[in-house]
């Protein structure tokens, strides 16, 4: 009973974060899996990952439909992420997350602080080196990168990075950002969790993975709907909230354990 109350207690925070703000639901659901249920790091990542595939694909329907994807630059984005997922999960299967996860947090902490004190504006502007189609094209590129390593290596964080790059560098509102990210986290998720198990090899824990995978979604799609509903500066104040109570929690049961 302890054992599904926090899958679901987990898969409501992650996808909240996922529908509110693009964040890996991976972000919420490893840490409490391994702190709190002792699972294996590289097994809880990979269910986290399989919650994660169908709770961004249903959330990126939501923001789409109210035309808040870029889909073409989000492919700048999607290719190169992919496959630096699958070179990072090769690397990171016999590597230890720990302090990767603290940093994680710390970074979720941080970003719901910055979003409460310097929310996002809904005309917002890329910074000013980015002022070239060339290096707009090259920095979606990068993002990318740098988003596939962190998915693949540790499975958390990538979502998160992916919303700080599109809305203060290249220039997304919220609600763009948002909806590209959860767009490409649908890939990053499916690539992340197929080269996951493909090294574990079995499923161990396929009642927690079937919990996380029905509820995540719908807790995504309700936060979904929210966000596409409310205006700008109310989703600011939610997501610059969501992150920074659940980043709190995760950080005190992370130390406490």
């Amino acid at each position: 009973m302890f054992e599904l109350l926090v899958c679901i207690a987990a898969s409501i925070g992650a996808g909240t974060t996922a529908g509110l703000a693009g964040i890996s639901t991976a972000t919420v659901i490893s840490p409490l899996l391994i702190a709190l249920l002792g699972f294996d790091a590289y097994e809880a990542l990979g269910i986290a990952l399989a919650a994660d595939v169908l709770s961004s694909a249903l959330a990126a329907v939501t923001y789409g439909r109210r035309k808040h994807i870029r889909y073409k630059k989000s492919l700048l984005v999607l290719i190169p992420a992919a496959l630096f997922t699958l070179l990072g999960s090769y690397v990171g299967y016999a590597v230890s997350h720990g302090f990767l996860s603290y940093l994680s947090l710390i970074g979720m902490i941080l970003m719901g602080a910055k979003f409460l004190a310097k929310p996002i504006r809904e005309e917002n502007t890329p910074l000013k080196f980015v002022n070239t189609r060339g290096r707009e094209y090259f920095f979606h590129v990068a993002t990318g990168v740098v988003i596939g390593s962190i998915c693949g290596f540790c499975g958390v964080g990538g979502g998160m990075m992916m919303l700080l790059l599109f809305t203060i560098l290249l220039g997304y509102d919220m609600k763009t950002a948002v909806g590209t990210s959860v767009f490409v986290m649908t890939t990053i998720a499916a690539v992340g969790a197929v080269s996951h198990y493909a090294f574990i090899g079995t499923i161990h824990h396929f009642a927690a993975l079937a919990v996380c995978m029905v509820v995540t979604p719908i807790a995504a799609v309700i936060a979904a709907r929210y966000a596409n509903r409310v205006s700008n500066q109310i989703l600011n104040r939610a997501v610059g909230t969501a992150l920074l109570v659940i980043g709190l929690i995760l950080l005190c049961i992370h130390m406490l354990s």
